[in-house]
């Protein structure tokens, strides 16, 4: 089996200190391909199946994996967003090396983080997750703790571009909940405890490590896989 790299001790306490949900291993062995998007059932609602693909970026056709599981109301996974996510798209996934993909955890503690999926995975359906994802990560603050934060949600759909129709219908069908619900249940079954979390080909980092410490695990996965493109 695969070795996990062991990260620096600096990495290890950055990975415990920006985290949200309990204390977990940091460096461990896992499966990409066993919490990424597909990985369950088909559905029906062609909505879903839509909005399953849509939050998938990079080049389809790479072998290597790199699925953060998250929550939009966890303050980890924003710092991660604004502070770390930039350089792995730019390095990883614009080159085609990488399927980079967003697997909803929303935790019990966090009153709106089901309501924020459910607000991103309604504008997937509409191709339009990713200007959704960095719009409710960028207000956080704004609507975490909204006693109603659809209205919130709405002006971020809206200045995306989203028919907000749609995407009112999308809520109010509730089509998305199994999805979520799905994405938590694949998490759960593959250790996932706390926010964020990635899964690097088979390798899982817990807590909002910095790009520098996700690298060597990508250019491992890759190397692995052939080289990638790029």
């Amino acid at each position: 089996m695969t070795r996990p790299i062991a990260l620096p001790a600096v990495a290890l306490l950055l990975a415990f200190s920006l985290a949200c949900g309990e204390r977990a291993v940091p460096v461990r062995e896992g499966d990409a391909e066993a919490v990424a998007p597909g990985a369950a059932p088909a559905s029906t609602d062609p909505r879903v199946t839509a909005a399953d693909l849509a939050r998938i970026q990079g080049d389809s056709t790479s072998p290597v994996w790199l699925v953060m599981v998250s929550d939009f109301q966890c303050p980890a996974c924003k710092y991660w967003h604004d502070e770390q996510a930039a350089e792995i798209v730019r390095d990883y996934v614009a080159t085609g090396k990488v399927r980079f993909a967003y697997i909803n955890y929303p935790l019990g503690q966090h009153l709106n983080a089901v309501p924020a999926s459910e607000a991103a995975m309604c504008a997937a359906a509409q191709s339009k997750f990713w200007p959704v994802h960095d719009g409710i990560f960028a207000t956080q603050a704004e609507w975490a703790n909204a006693a109603d934060p659809v209205p919130h949600f709405r002006r971020i759909v809206a200045a995306a571009g989203v028919d907000t129709t749609a995407w009112n219908q999308c809520l109010s069908d509730d089509v998305m909940l199994p999805l979520i619900e799905g994405d938590r249940d694949r998490g759960n079954a593959s250790g996932v405890n706390q926010t964020p979390t990635f899964f690097v080909g088979t390798q899982v980092v817990s807590g909002a490590v910095p790009a520098s410490q996700l690298r060597p695990l990508l250019d491992s996965a890759v190397a692995r896989a052939g080289g990638g493109r790029g």
